[in-house]
């Protein structure tokens, strides 16, 4: 039923309102114009059948040009221009103002504003109001112009009857689904208001984080050039202020990649260059930039990395993702510690697992982990990050139409899991 009514009226992500409630109008009409000039033709009007029958015609070709070529402008004019024209003319051939045709008038007018843009309202007002005035004028002044086509009381009753009940059902069901529709662009629009405001106070949030932990960095450097202008400072010193202020911008420099990327694709979204890739030459230059900040901690690496196995994948992003998890397993992991890179197969799929003996998780941090409900959170020697990393790791995997999920234990260590689609 739901691809029937998208195929007669449009899929609502293709169609704007107007246009889909223009088609409704349009399907309803060729049902009621279809029962219309059989019924008028038995009832002895046969002119009348004869005018709905060109009505059928031109509401045929309204729709069609509105339904498949997306002309909507077009088949509205068209088709409020020749609604009106048509009915003046069966005004005259249906018993003028004793007829039904006063009330077919009044449909049109509420079908063609319901339809139409805002913008032509007053000029269908003005068009509607000079036919049907001119028309009654018209009859007012020279009666002869009418015909009188009812032969019997019967048949008066009968079609201002059927007139009116069929005006009653159109106006009643082109109501209900205005309604519905208005209820349904009401409740998208109100969701997107509640994700533009998430995402608004999450982007303030966010950049608040990161001119707060800026500063951080420019202290240090400006107190460390201060010191060396002021005072003699032996060579260990140095070395430990040195070891320190280049952990501190590594960091610095992590976050600020991270902020491009994110910034990047909330300006033009998210764009992918998935090309083969070899898993072991995306991961060692990352493993090797790593280097220097595991040695200053201490930390000893075990890696696996199949030489051999190559994945569908950005390359950059696939870096990014690396790097991400691979720096929080630093960060997080105690001097000492150890960490643990594998990249194995898995069916069709290749799994990079990430593995340290760090702090692990909070159980009520997990459920965010991936989310843009930034905290800052601060490594075993006092690192610190916003949490944005993660998010882009989540974004970045599924658009290379991978997986990425977690394990962890508060006081154990984290294991990261990350896969993607074998390259044949």
């Amino acid at each position: 039923m739901r691809r029937t009514f998208y195929f007669l009226i449009g899929n609502p992500e293709q169609f704007t309102l107007e246009h889909r409630v223009f088609n409704a109008i349009c399907v309803i009409l060729l049902v009621v114009l279809g029962y219309n000039v059989p019924f008028n033709y038995l009832v002895g009007l046969k002119e009348t059948s004869l005018i709905f029958m060109v009505f059928l015609t031109v509401f045929g070709m309204m729709y069609y040009w509105s339904r498949f070529k997306h002309k909507l402008t077009l088949a509205i004019s068209i088709a409020a221009i020749s609604a009106s024209l048509l009915f003046a003319i069966n005004y005259f051939f249906s018993s003028g103002i004793r007829g039904a045709s006063l009330l077919s008038f009044t449909l049109t007018f509420f079908l063609i504003m319901v339809a139409s843009p805002v913008r032509y309202y007053v000029w269908w007002l003005i068009l509607n109001l000079v036919i049907v005035i001119g028309i009654i004028v018209a009859e007012y002044y020279n009666a002869d112009l009418v015909v009188t086509m009812y032969g019997s009381r019967q048949e008066l009753f009968v079609d201002m009857t059927s007139t009116y009940l069929i005006n009653v059902a159109v106006i009643f069901i082109g109501t209900l689904y205005i309604k519905r529709a208005y209820n349904t662009e009401k409740k998208t629009v109100q969701e997107k208001t509640a994700a533009l405001e998430k995402m608004n106070a999450e982007k303030s949030k966010l950049f608040s984080i990161i001119s707060h932990d800026l500063r951080s960095p420019l202290h240090s450097i400006q107190g460390y050039l201060e010191l060396m202008r002021e005072a003699a400072l032996d060579q260990e010193d140095k070395d430990r202020i040195e070891l320190e202020l280049l952990s501190m911008v590594n960091g610095t420099q992590e976050m600020l990649y991270n902020m491009l990327s994110w910034s990047k694709n909330q300006m033009d979204g998210v764009k992918v260059n998935i090309v083969p890739t070899n898993v072991a030459r995306v991961i060692q230059p990352v493993v090797e930039v790593k280097k220097m900040l595991m040695l200053k901690k201490t930390i000893e690496l075990e890696d696996d990395i199949d030489p051999s196995i190559s994945v569908n994948a950005d390359i950059n992003m696939l870096q990014l993702i690396v790097r991400n998890i691979i720096g929080n397993a630093i960060k997080f992991t105690p001097s000492g510690g150890n960490i643990y890179i594998k990249a194995m197969r898995s069916e069709n799929d290749c799994l990079i697992v990430v593995r340290d003996n760090g702090n692990g998780i909070e159980e009520t941090n997990k459920p965010d982990i991936f989310s843009l409900k930034m905290q800052s959170t601060f490594g075993t020697n006092n690192e610190k990050g916003v949490g944005l990393g993660l998010f882009l790791c989540k974004e970045y995997t599924e658009a290379q139409g991978g997986k990425i999920w977690f394990e962890s234990n508060k006081g154990i260590g984290s294991t990261f899991y990350i896969s993607l689609p074998l390259a044949n």
